[in-house]
Parts: C-alpha cells; structure tokens; sequence
C-alpha cells in the first residue's frame, strides 16, 4: 500500500489537471506575478571572488616589490629629492607704430630694442616687466599671464623629472600713433644740433592737431635700452656712468624735463590781452630797446628791462613775429598810460593753455611745471611789477615742459580745441586686428573766440616768414612759429625753443623742439632743427602719407 501510494503521488493524471486549470488564481502577469524565481548559480561567486583574488595579489606582489627590493633606494630618493615649482615666463606684447611697424622685438633670451631713439618713448623691461616707457606703462596689457613648470630635483640639483603644470598666456600688441621714420629722424636731427652747437640735450614733440596723436617723442641724451635689458649682464661701472652722466640720459625731458619756456609764452599773453580788451591788435607800441621804472629806494637807479634790441613800433602781429619784449613787458604788466593784463590773469590765460598742470600723456614720471603769482610765488620778498614783466616773457620762475608746449600750440592751430596727447591708439591681436580701441575727447574746447586765434596765428605766420623764425620760410610747407630764449639766471647759457604749427592754411600737426642749455652766443638751435625736421616731412611727402595708415582707418 505504501509503494503504491508514493506512487501515485508522483504521477498526475490528465484529467487532474484540466480540473486544476480551472481554479488557478487571476495573476497580472504585467507585474511579473505567478513567476517561479530562478537562484543565482553558485558558482558565479566563485568566479567572482578568483578575481578579487588576483587583484589582491597583484597590489601584494607590487607592495612587496616596493618595500623588499627598492624600499631603500625609494626612500633616499624621497628624503633627498624636492619639487620645484617655477613661473615660466609668457612672452610680452609687441609695440607697433601707426604704419604697423614694429618698435621693438622678441627673441629667445631676452626683449630686443632699437639702440637709439626709442629709450624714452617705448622703454625697457627689466626682470619680466617694464621699468620705463610704453613698457612701463602698458605692463598689464603687455605682460601676458605666467605659466608654471614642475621639475623633480634631487640632492646633486639634477633634474629627474619634470612637466607643465599650467600653460603660459603671451601678452597682448599695442598699436601706437608714432611714426617710426620721424621718430628716428627727429632723434637724429636733435642729437646732431645739440652735439655739434654745445647744447647739453634736447627733446622734441610733433602731435596731430585734430586728435592729440604724438606722431614723435624723442629726448637725448639716451642710451641703449638693451644694456638694462632682462637677461643682459652689465658691469657696475657702466651703470654707474649713466647714473652719474652730468648730461642726465635717464630723464625723459619731453614729459619730466621742467624749463623756463621764454618768448614762446608771447601768443599765449596776446591772446588774454585781447580777450580781456587790454589792447587793440592794431595799435603800436615803441621799443627803443628797454622800458624804465623808477625805483623807489634809489630814485637815481631806475629798474631797466631790456629788449633783445630795439625794434621800433609794433603792433601785436609785428611783436610776435619779432618778438619783442618791450610790447610784452607793457600788455603784460602795464607802462604809463598802457593798461597791462596783471600777473593773475597772465596766470589765468597761462593756466587756460595747461601751464603748470600735467598733459595727462600715457607717459609715467610727467611733471607738472609751475606757473607763479604773487599769492604762491617760490621767493619770500614781495611780488614787484619787474615779477609781472618777467612773467609776461616766460622768464622768472615760471617752469613747462615740451609736452604742455605742445598741446599749448596745438591749441592755438586748431582755434581752441586742446586735446588729449596719447601714444597708444588700439590693443591688437597677432594679425594687428583691433581688439579694443581706445577713444580719447577732448579736454578743452571752444576756449577763446576763434577770431582771436586768426590774429595770433598771423602773427606766427609772420614770425616764420620775416621775423624771429625766418629759417622757415623757404621751405615747402607754410608753418606758424614762435621762438624762445630762455636765459638760464646769469649764466651766460640759454635754452633755445621753437614751436610751431604745419600747413599753416589748414593745420595738421603741431611741433615742439627744445635745445637745452646752450651758449647764448649761438646763433644755431632750436628753429635750424625744426626746419630740418618740415624739410624732411617736406621732402618724403609725409602729410600725404598721414592719410593711408592704419590708425587713419580706424576712426
């Protein structure tokens, strides 16, 4: 009986399970109910845990390698070695002149520059950024970021390894308003003047008069930037001779150069007097070579104020022309029956023009100048109308650099628009695509009726052509000029300037030039120079090719 149920119980008949169908339960087979689950194999696990195994044992056998055989020589190496983490240095912008030329170059050891002509105007870098000039100046244009390199160094400084821990970026191109052949020839041009004529230095700035563009800046003594240069190994001694140079070639004297102007104030004096009504344009005045004020505490000295000689009666166009210092002495401070301006509006109009304030040049170390009155004047003895007459002249203690020069006189060409002076016009890429362009308004206008300028311009204009600046008149271009001797105390030394403004008709540039310090017996300075710099623009068609550059495209 127990065989034969066992039996039974393991066979299932058909009919069994037609009935059983009938009763099986509604699943939803969507969620997967009524399934039978199926066990994981066991020997999945078994696999698996074999290659954990292996793994372990391949970081056992490396561990073991490590500390067993090489631990010792690993470990002296850790002790011994360090990493050294150092900047590598981007390489800098470049600097372009208005033509995209360059002004300066890079090479593999260290920045190149022109030997001559350009210390003061671009500068140099010293120790990866710029210690003078545009270099100085534009540093965080120029510099571009620096990079970092990893060397693995041992105990001996060998390197054992080494890598780039994070790429150098190269800095960004400046694109300047100089023209590169001017700014070597007005270098020249002075250089020569000043050494051959014994003058001890000497600067020069020529602007565009419609934008405040410097097409040139040049100042000599200089020397050649690359002695300074990063990387360059000079002796002591040759530092020392710069230094110590009695010519003083590390002073920009365009922008930190502080010199009485002289005579070249005159148009600035004629200008306040007509606006002020001090005098008609027309009306003369005799100089028979001095004017005499009595003195008070010795009636039998006069005070005597010469003229450089007597030029007879002027009026205010023959009086700049000639520049006479009689007609100045009485418009400025007064003369018998002749009202004069007075000394705080000779600063007045002195101010109007940007005396005694800074330009505001891309330019580092510019110096101010001084203007004096009687409320600030630098001697503690009272002011005295002889302080009024020396004023009137540029003499005294009034002090200007060529750069307020010369936005002065581009002020007068353009009728009383005084610009901004810049260098840089535009940051640029590789390809000398502007990247950003830098505008610049302008900071005075509409400064004195423009029928006021056209008298002084004419008088300018007669300046060059028969009086103090007649060495410009043959030549191609009609120019405005003023010139100015400055008496250096009683010395028997002079500062020589000419200023002046090109095409007279329809002013483009305005220029300025100083020599410095030279005998006042010199009959050859500051106006020789000027003529050889219009002779040469003259002679290469250069207001013509003003109008095909590139700084020319971008306005």
């Amino acid at each position: 009986m127990r065989y034969k149920k066992n039996k039974r119980a393991e066979e299932i008949e058909v009919e069994e399970i037609f009935l059983d169908s009938k009763n099986m339960p509604g699943y939803h087979k969507e969620n997967l109910e009524g399934r039978v689950e199926n066990p994981v194999k066991s020997r999945i696990f078994t696999h698996l845990a074999s290659v954990f195994l292996a793994i372990f044992f391949v970081f056992l056998g490396r561990a073991v390698y490590l500390q067993a055989v090489t631990g010792e020589a690993l470990r002296e190496r850790a002790e011994k070695n360090y990493l050294k983490i150092s900047a590598i240095v981007p390489e800098r912008g470049l600097i372009y002149d208005r033509n995209g030329k360059p002004l300066l170059e890079n090479s593999t050891s260290t920045r190149k520059y022109f030997a001559e002509g350009f210390l003061h105007l671009v500068g140099y870098a010293k120790n990866e950024g710029g210690a003078s000039g545009l270099e100085a100046n534009y540093e965080d244009i120029l510099k571009g970021t620096a990079g970092k390199s990893i060397e693995e160094v041992d105990a001996k400084g060998n390197i054992v390894s080494s890598g780039i821990g994070e790429n150098p970026r190269a800095g960004t191109n400046l694109l300047t308003s100089i023209d590169k052949d001017l700014q070597i020839k007005l270098t020249e041009i002075i250089k020569s003047v000043a050494d051959e004529r014994g003058f001890t230095g000497g600067a020069g700035v020529v602007i565009d008069v419609r934008t405040g563009e410097i097409l040139a800046m040049t100042s000599v003594p200089e020397f050649d930037p690359n002695l300074l240069g990063a990387g360059n190994k000079v002796s002591f001694e040759a530092i020392a001779g710069l230094i110590n140079n009695p010519n003083k070639p590390f002073i920009n004297r365009a922008v930190s150069g502080l010199y009485p102007p002289g005579s070249i104030v005159k148009p600035a004096v004629a200008l306040g007097a007509l606006k002020e009504g001090i005098i008609d344009p027309s009306k003369q005045i005799l100089s028979t070579g001095s004017i005499s004020i009595p003195n008070p505490y010795f009636p039998d000295k006069p005070s005597v104020f010469p003229d450089w000689k007597a030029l007879g009666w002027v009026d205010m166009r023959s009086a700049i022309a000639y520049s006479s210092d009689v007609y100045f002495y009485e418009v400025g401070g007064g003369f018998q029956d002749q009202k004069g301006l007075g000394a705080f509006n000779l600063k007045k109009y002195f101010s109007l023009f940007g005396f005694g304030e800074p330009t505001g040049i891309d330019l580092q170390g510019e110096k101010t100048g001084f203007v004096p009155a009687p409320d600030n004047h630098k001697n503690p003895r009272a002011w005295t109308i002889g302080d009024t007459y020396h004023m009137a002249i540029g003499q005294g203690e009034m002090l200007v650099t060529p750069m307020q020069m010369a936005v002065y006189v581009a002020s007068i060409a353009s009728d009383g628009v005084m610009q901004y002076p810049h260098i840089v016009q535009a940051i640029v890429d590789n390809d000398k695509k502007v990247i950003e362009k830098l505008s610049y308004a302008p900071k005075k206008t509409n400064m004195l009726p423009k029928e006021l300028f056209v008298i002084v311009k004419e008088g300018m204009r007669g300046s060059a052509t028969y009086g103090t600046a007649s060495g410009l008149s043959g030549l191609p271009i009609q120019v405005g000029a003023k010139t100015g001797t400055a008496e250096i105390g009683d010395t028997g030394r002079v500062h020589s300037w000419s200023i002046g403004f090109l095409p007279y008709e329809k002013p483009r540039l305005a220029y300025v030039i100083l020599l410095e310090s030279g005998s006042a017996q010199n009959l050859v300075g500051a106006t020789y120079a000027a003529s050889q710099m219009i002779g040469w623009m003259a002679g290469n068609n250069f207001l013509l090719k003003l109008d095909n550059d590139i700084i020319l495209s971008m306005r």
